[in-house]
């Protein structure tokens, strides 16, 4: 979700066409990043309180993807603050870029410092497979039900973004058109 968020920032950034539909895609995708990010930490603290006795513990893992998942927060509050549809297009269009630089440092973490959490145990360090069949088919099942899952909240969530600012744009419209109509009356 924060891949496709980078990706449409950028597309609304460096094409000439500068898109709202980008904006708004990446939007969508970023609430949605959101929401998965905090199913991830409550599932993470449950099963860190069976594995490791506490719920939260400040290992390089844990504490990097609650880095991401405040910082993925934040870029939902710059998409909320004032102005145009294109001045905060581009404004969350920058923050996006910058907070998809954090997910290598998520993913490097166990590797990079000491950490409680198991090396990648998918591929170990000779490129070969290390999971056993019947868990790798349930990572693949799980891969994709969650990537149609995100499909299908990512499309109707755009199009209630779009029909949101239509209605900002008529309203704004319409307050013009009525403050001319005062200025004539009188």
């Amino acid at each position: 979700a924060l891949g496709i968020t980078a990706l449409c920032s950028a597309l609304y950034l460096f094409t000439k066409k500068h898109s709202l539909g980008f904006d708004r895609f990446a939007g969508a995708s970023g609430e949605i990043a959101v929401v998965f990010m905090a199913l991830t930490l409550v599932s993470g603290m449950l099963w860190g309180k069976i594995t490791w006795g506490v719920y939260w513990a400040w290992d390089a893992r844990l504490t990097s993807f609650a880095l991401l998942f405040i910082s993925t927060i934040g870029y939902l509050a710059v998409r909320s603050l004032g102005g145009s549809h294109q001045q905060r297009a581009k404004r969350s269009a920058i923050v996006g870029l910058l907070v998809v630089l954090e997910i290598p440092l998520v993913h490097w973490s166990v590797r990079l410092w000491n950490s409680l959490h198991q090396e990648p145990s998918v591929l170990d360090t000779d490129g070969d497979v290390s999971i056993d069949g019947l868990m790798l088919f349930s990572l693949f099942v799980g891969v994709i039900a969650f990537t149609l899952l995100y499909v299908w909240l990512l499309l109707p969530r755009t199009r209630s973004m779009a029909m949101a600012d239509l209605l900002d744009d008529v309203g704004l419209d319409q307050a013009l058109a009525d403050r001319r109509a005062e200025g004539a009356a009188s």
